[in-house]
């Protein structure tokens, strides 16, 4: 099934096409998390093939981006949610540079850490 192209961006790299988009979680999310203080909008990046699936809390204390789908830094996944800490900061605009550099970290990156589900590490 291919990944819906509508309202997203669309970025290549390495010659592998994938799309990006920004959104808020749903409602009931936000009553779950209201005590965090802190709300968030969350970056997407999906693969074509979507063998790359993740998902980053842009303004989270500590950041971090969960991986879903099939591979993560060139290794076979689990394929459920997997945290790992970013070893950079996220900017307050996304541009397309930023998803050019998570892509690059996400695909041809080495001995990210996978972190378990805390407060620092949740949505």
């Amino acid at each position: 099934m291919a990944v819906a192209k509508k309202h997203r961006r669309k970025i290549v790299c390495a010659g592998k096409n994938y799309v990006w988009y920004v959104l808020a979680g749903d409602r009931d999310y936000w009553e779950r998390v209201s005590s965090n203080d802190w709300e968030t909008p969350f970056l997407h990046i999906v693969s074509e093939d979507k063998a790359l699936i993740l998902t980053i809390p842009l303004n989270a204390p500590t950041p971090y981006a969960v991986s879903k789908g099939r591979i993560f830094q060139g290794k076979p996944t689990s394929g459920c949610w997997e945290r790992y800490p970013l070893p950079f900061a996220i900017p307050e605009i996304v541009t397309p540079k930023t998803v050019a550099e998570i892509i690059s970290w996400a695909v041809d990156g080495e001995n990210a850490v996978k972190t378990e589900y805390s407060a620092e590490f949740r949505f």
